[in-house]
């Protein structure tokens, strides 16, 4: 029997957030029926900052939406991280005698034709999603089930996911009475979300800056196609104010929450901040100049992406970092010299952008529930407990 709802687990870089949510439509729409939270300290691309302190964090995320559902929560979702995962594509084809109509056996069969990677002692796999496929060498298609055609070709996104995430985080879960866990990649889920959200079946670019992460994705049409993270984010502003006002660092958080990058700032100007003056050009040219170095992070992640992108493929902008600060979208923009939208969403419980994340998890775990023993359930559930597969 399948639950009436599902909960997801997410990993930010400053806060664990844990949400149960119900579908509403096939088109992903979904509602949020409660959310838990904590903070906590992070993680770099090796190890959580402070382990010890990480069961008490889950534990209060997850036991904040058990209260609010009125229930204990046995099967959970939860999001990996781009500095715990890994992705890469592989193209497979499969050739028919002779036309005949796509069905769901033959995208599963050039799928696993596809999966010819071994994923090292370090990582588990977390499967593989089709990103598009090509019908007879020309036809580009997100979905050829019921095409006529005599050859299938499947461009396939696969996941992977370090052990040290899933064996951290796998007894915690345990011990809480948590006995079915699935594991998805974090990105993957977020891009696929934002792309259906904002209605782009093509390329998009999306940078989501956090509180000490960015992750940098590019979404070829309903799969990843590139993913990198780098250890940079809007922590980074507060610090840098902290060392140039001789501040404290909540203080500088609160100056974040009055700039204006958009303003013509004239000498003299101030930001008043919990009743203090602040010098306003200091002020935006050190935030700026933070800005202009994770654009080029951004750039330089680029770099060593080996798929050729579309000079107008649209640039989104997300996270709970540079996303809140005015004009921060216009500033990347400008450092980019590329436009930059910024997500949105016409659904008033999706539109707040440090929880894009999420959202994408809840899109693909709703996804997953719904077809767990059907074809396009490509994701694996990595043996945890005695009700696990």
């Amino acid at each position: 029997m399948k639950n009436s709802f599902v909960t997801i687990l997410d990993f930010g870089s400053s806060k664990i957030t844990c949400m149960a949510a119900s579908r509403l439509s096939d088109n992903g729409e979904f509602i949020i029926k409660a959310v838990g939270q904590s903070a906590y300290s992070g993680f770099d691309d090796k190890a959580f900052y402070e382990p010890d302190t990480l069961a008490a964090a889950i534990k209060q995320a997850v036991s904040q939406v058990e209260a609010k559902m009125n229930c204990d929560i046995k099967e959970i979702y939860v999001g990996v991280p781009g500095a715990f995962s890994a992705m890469i594509n592989s193209e497979a084809s499969t050739t028919f005698h002779s036309k005949k109509k796509i069905d769901a056996d033959d995208v599963a069969e050039v799928v696993k034709k596809a999966d010819i990677y071994k994923c090292g002692a370090d990582f588990a796999p977390l499967g593989g999603k089709p990103v598009y496929y090509i019908l007879d060498g020309a036809i580009k298609s997100f979905d050829p089930v019921g095409i006529i055609a005599s050859k299938l070709t499947a461009l396939v996104s696969f996941s992977y996911m370090k052990k040290y995430f899933r064996n951290t985080v796998a007894p915690i879960l345990l011990e809480m009475g948590v006995t079915k866990v699935y594991y998805l990649n974090t990105c993957e889920a977020q891009a696929a979300y934002i792309s259906n959200a904002m209605f782009r079946e093509g390329y998009s670019i999306i940078i989501d800056v956090g509180y000490i992460t960015t992750n940098v994705l590019l979404c070829g049409g309903r799969g990843l196609l590139f993913a990198r993270t780098f250890a940079l984010g809007c922590g980074y502003l507060a610090s840098d104010l902290c060392q140039v006002l001789g501040c404290d660092f909540n203080y500088a958080m609160s100056i974040l929450e009055k700039v204006n990058l958009n303003l013509d700032i004239q000498s003299g100007d101030a930001y008043s901040v919990n009743g203090k003056m602040v010098d306003a050009s200091q002020t935006n040219a050190v935030v700026k100049e933070r800005i202009g170095q994770i654009a080029e992070y951004v750039i330089k992640s680029f770099r060593l992406c080996d798929k050729q992108i579309p000079a107008n493929t649209p640039i989104i902008l997300t996270g709970g970092g540079l996303a809140y600060i005015r004009g921060g979208v216009d500033c990347l923009a400008t450092q980019l010299n590329k436009p930059v939208r910024l997500y949105d969403s016409v659904n008033p419980q999706t539109k707040r952008n440090e929880y894009t994340s999420c959202y994408g998890l809840i899109y693909e775990a709703i996804k997953t529930n719904n077809n767990k023993n059907g074809f396009w359930s490509f994701l694996k559930t990595i043996g945890l407990g005695k009700g696990d597969k």
